[in-house]
């Protein structure tokens, strides 16, 4: 029963991998601010490097959630529809910046960002978490309510004091 349910936690996490961020929506601002911003950063090299940087930092905090997402699935605290937008909503900026990328850059961090969540999803998979684990990771204010900030719906550290949204768990 519990290696199906690790099993079928991983599995939700690369397949949220493979579709993608989803639900994102484009409108003709941001395809005009996508537009400026990529050839801004074929003309100015430091801008480009910045913004690579930019986005692997963004990569790093996208899987991180990713995998507390999985953690959350693992202890039954999270639904697949949370788990879902929570993923997609941690993906948003990272994708946004990946898309400014120039070829050779999106082409280096193809390769980065499939191995950091290689190593963050797979490689490094976790042992189901004990009750006490899952008890420690939903407690008030912990990461179950650092997480769920990323659904977009408000969420409080505890009775009165409201999250900000998107906090990093």
């Amino acid at each position: 029963m519990t290696s199906r349910l690790v099993a079928g936690a991983l599995a939700l996490a690369l397949m949220m991998g493979a579709a993608g961020a989803g639900n994102a929506q484009t409108n003709g601002d941001e395809e005009a601010a996508r537009s400026a911003l990529k050839a801004w950063a074929a003309t100015n090299p430091e801008y480009a490097r910045a913004q690579y940087d930019l986005v692997k930092a963004h990569a790093g905090l996208a899987v991180r959630i990713e995998r507390l997402a999985t953690i959350g699935v693992l202890c039954r605290l999270l639904t697949e529809e949370d788990t879902r937008l929570i993923i997609a909503n941690a993906r948003q900026d990272m994708e946004f910046g990946r898309s400014v990328l120039s070829d050779e850059q999106e082409a280096d961090f193809a390769v980065f960002y499939d191995g950091l969540r290689y190593g963050a999803l797979t490689a490094a998979a976790p042992a189901p978490p004990t009750p006490a684990e899952c008890e420690a990771f939903a407690r008030p204010g912990g990461t179950l309510i650092k997480l769920l900030t990323w659904t977009g719906r408000p969420q409080f550290i505890s009775p009165g004091v409201l999250a900000s949204p998107r906090t990093i768990p």
